[in-house]
Order: C-alpha cells, then structure tokens, then sequence
C-alpha cells in the first residue's frame, strides 16, 4: 500500500514540473500565434520596408553599429597582437547617431595625464558662463597660454595650479572630480575615482560626446586639442593624417610599475567618430592605439553607407509612434465625449467589434488582440495547472480512503475469525474437563448392624478446586499482516 501511495505522488509530482516548465512555453506559442501573418496583413499591421530582413534574422535595429562585427573586429586584432582582453579598455561612440560601443567599459584605469580634458573643461565652462573673467591669470600666464601649456604640451605644473584655481582654497582635487561627473552619464562610480582620479573607457568616452556635442560651452578645448601630438597615436599610422584629430593622450608608470597608456579624441571623418583606447603593461601601446584608430576609421566609413536608410528606418518608426500617440489621444476624447442621443447621457464605449478606422488605430487593436490572447492563454494555463494539482490530491484522497475502508474490512474480518477459533478452543477445553457419569452398585445381602461403638471420625478427602482456564485472548490484527496480503495480491 505504501509503495502504491509513492508511486502515486510520484507521478504527480512529474505532471506538476512538466507543466511548470511547459507554460512558458505553450504562453509564448499562444503570443505569437495570436495573430497570424495573414491577420496581422489585414489589420495594417505589415513591418515598415526595410525591417523585414532585421526581423526575421531576430535582430532589432535599434542601433545602428553591430556589436557582433565590433567584438570579431576588436578580438582578431587582440589575438592577433597576443594581447590579453583585460589589458585593453575601448570606447566608441558614431556621432551622427549618437549609437556607443565598448569593450571593458567599466574597467577603471589610472589615466595620466588624460585627466586634464575634463580638468580644463570646467575651466573652460566656468569662464563661458562668466564665473572666470577672461583676463584672469594663472601661475602668471594669460587663460590662452595655460589651455596650451595644458591641452597641447601637457604641462603638469600648470595643471596643479588650475587644480588649486579650481578649489578656490575649499578643498583639494575632489572639488573639480565631482563637478566632472556632470559630463557623463554614469549611474555609479568607483572610489578610486575620487581617490586617485581613475578613468574608465565608458566615462571618459562619454565626456568627449559632452565636449563634442556642445563645444560652444568649452572655449579653447578642442582647438586645442586639435594642435597636440601631430604624428603621435592616433596620427601615428599615414593613413589617418588626413583627418583632423582632436586627442589628448596619458602616460603614467606607477610605484608597482604597471605601465598605463591611452589617449581619447574626435576624428572627424565625414561622420566624426569619438574614439578611446586604454591600456596596462601592453608592449607597443602607441602603434597599437594607431592601429585601433585605423579599424575604427574603417568600420566607421562603412557605417556612413547604412546611414541614409538607417536614418529613413528612425523617421517612419518615430512618425508611427506619433500616429499612434495621435491615436490614443483621439479615441480618449472620443470616450470622455457625451453622445448626441437623448436617451443617454452617458457615453457608450466604441464595441470591441468595431473595425478600425486609420492605420494607427488597426494596429492598436492588433496589438490589444494578441496582448489580450497571450494574457487569456496564461490564465488558462494557470488554471490547468491548479486543476491538474488540486485532481492529483484529491485522486490521492480517495485512494487512501478506499485503502483505509479495505484495511478495515480485512481487520474486522481477522478479528471476527480469532474470535471464533478462541471459542472452539474454550468449547473443546471446558468439554474436556467435565467428570464422568458414577456407574450403579450391584444389589447386595443386608448387613448385619454391627456393635455400637463410638465411632472414630471419618475424614473425608477433599478435593482441589480446579481454577477455570481463562480463555485465550484473540490476537490483534498486525498490520504487517495487511501489507503482505496486499503484496500477495
């Protein structure tokens, strides 16, 4: 009976996991089929020209770069070189979308001498904004003279004292660190940023889309920017000359001597691209940054290809999302409307039936219709799976009582039959015992009365009382007993 039981749950416990896991499923099944091809053709509901071969592929071109070609690119060139992943941070960023690509984005490096794009940068701003008169000095030297000792010689000595400038005498370098985090858009940042200044290829990649995007709010850096390092790193290959190049370099061998090289800049092809590479203990870093920029240059040409359609793919998507906005807005004011009819003031919502009217609104309600077959196919499968449970405990219910029914059964029916086996036994014992019948005396001659005399007192023998024998007790029915029978059949 036990092993009856555990077979039972067993197989509950298996209908149970198998529709958990097939759910998903079957409601995914249910989602996509809600609205067929040819449903989905007669709603207005087609995919814009020019999304067919992205959906079907499963890609959404939401971007414009392809990660995959850039991963392949950026991984054959590092195997190429024997260079390890984990020692190179990129940052790219294709301004005429806006669309970024990283490898190691939030791998922080100690950046050098990079820091002084976003150090200048406030500078820069707070003479734009008036908070710095022009004709301000620093170490005795005009605003001028200090961006190009800064941005363009890299000079660390001018550098500390636009620190201290900065400080204003209310503190030391994290002033101007957290006045920095406004030029990008990281959610979080790592202490050594604070601590030590440390730079990842995300942040500083996206400073340069800030610099890049609004140079009118940054006087004097990117000209500047433009003058440094000519036929150094990222114009260190010939081909990449021809472009103006707007970079700012770092250089730093720290105490435990790890080597960290980078440089961050614009290179204005037809569609600038913002580029940054950085490194630790890479052998050849400058003619590996060169190298980069190259295969950035080249991937980036190609992209300006896809751009016109890519571009027409953004409009028709943003002005189908207007109609739709137009739509919705539409059929709110039509809902809030009072109807012209006397007989009610209330207004009657349009009826599920209704056919569509403009294109926005067929695709609307193609959209309600599978939204709301995917939710009916859920729930369906929800009840199923309670049914299936609630049935497996209730099948498990019955079970054990019939079981419990026979067990009483057979129980009563082995009680009943001791019973009565004791009783033939106390019959045959108590019919044992019983003394045998005293067979008469013969007749015999009259006896002479005999002398009288005191007779002597006769003692008669008595005799043992016999204790009854108690009956035996009926055994109790083990439920040993039961089990085996229950195998037996």
């Amino acid at each position: 009976m036990k092993q009856n039981r555990i077979r039972i749950l067993a197989w509950l416990m298996c209908l149970a996991l198998i529709l958990g896991v097939a759910a998903p499923a079957f409601a995914e099944e249910i989602q996509i089929r809600a609205v067929s091809p040819d449903e989905s053709a007669s709603l207005g509901t087609a995919a814009p020209a020019g999304e067919t071969s992205a959906a079907s592929a499963g890609v959404p071109r939401d971007s414009i770069l392809d990660s995959a070609v850039l991963n392949e690119m950026v991984q054959d060139y590092l195997n190429k070189k024997n260079i390890p992943a984990d020692r190179v941070g990129i940052g790219y960023c294709y301004t005429a979308t806006g669309d970024e690509w990283f490898h190691n984005p939030d791998t922080w490096f100690y950046p050098g001498s990079m820091y002084k794009v976003p150090l200048m940068m406030i500078l820069a701003e707070h003479i734009h904004d008036g908070q710095v008169d022009k004709g301000t000095q620093i170490g005795g030297q005009n605003l001028d003279t200090v961006f190009q000792y800064i941005l363009v010689n890299s000079n660390n000595d001018y550098a500390h004292m636009v620190r201290k400038f900065l400080a204003d005498g209310q503190g030391g370098d994290e002033i101007w660190r957290e006045e920095a985090k406004q030029y990008a858009r990281l959610d979080s940042y790592d202490e050594r940023y604070m601590l030590y200044c440390y730079f990842s290829p995300r942040y500083i990649t996206q400073v340069m889309e800030t610099l890049y995007k609004t140079p009118e709010k940054f006087p004097g850096v990117i000209e500047n920017l433009l003058k440094a390092e000519q036929s150094h790193y990222f114009r260190l290959p010939d081909e990449m000359r021809q472009y103006d190049v707007a970079q700012k370099y770092g250089s730093y061998i720290d105490n435990e001597n790890s080597n960290w090289n980078h440089t961050t800049g614009i290179i204005y092809t037809d569609n600038p691209f913002i580029l940054t590479v950085m490194t630790k203990n890479v052998g050849g870093y400058e003619s590996v940054i060169g190298d980069l920029a190259v295969l950035f240059r080249d991937y980036t040409l190609g992209v300006d290809q896809q751009l016109a359609v890519y571009k027409q793919e953004q409009d028709a998507r943003e002005a189908e999302r207007r109609e739709a906005e137009q739509a919705a807005q539409a059929a709110e004011v039509q809902a809030v409307q009072p109807q012209q009819s006397a007989a009610s003031a209330v207004p009657t919502p349009r009826p599920v039936t209704q056919a569509p009217q403009s294109e926005a609104e067929r695709r609307a309600h193609a959209l309600e219709l599978s939204d709301r077959a995917r939710r009916t196919g859920i729930i369906v499968l929800e009840i199923l799976l309670v049914a299936s449970i609630v049935g497996g405990i209730a099948a498990v219910i019955i079970v054990k009582e019939k079981e419990r029914k026979r067990y009483e059964s057979y129980r009563r029916r082995f009680e009943a039959e001791m019973r009565q086996e004791a009783l033939e036994r106390e019959r045959a014992m108590r019919a044992q015992q019983q003394p045998r019948e005293r067979a008469p005396r013969p007749a015999t001659a009259p006896v002479q009365p005999a002398r009288r005399s005191t007779p002597a007192p006769v003692q008669q023998a008595t005799r043992a009382p016999v204790k009854p024998r108690q009956p035996e007790q009926a055994p109790n029915f083990d439920e040993t007993l039961w089990e085996e029978d229950d195998e037996d059949e």
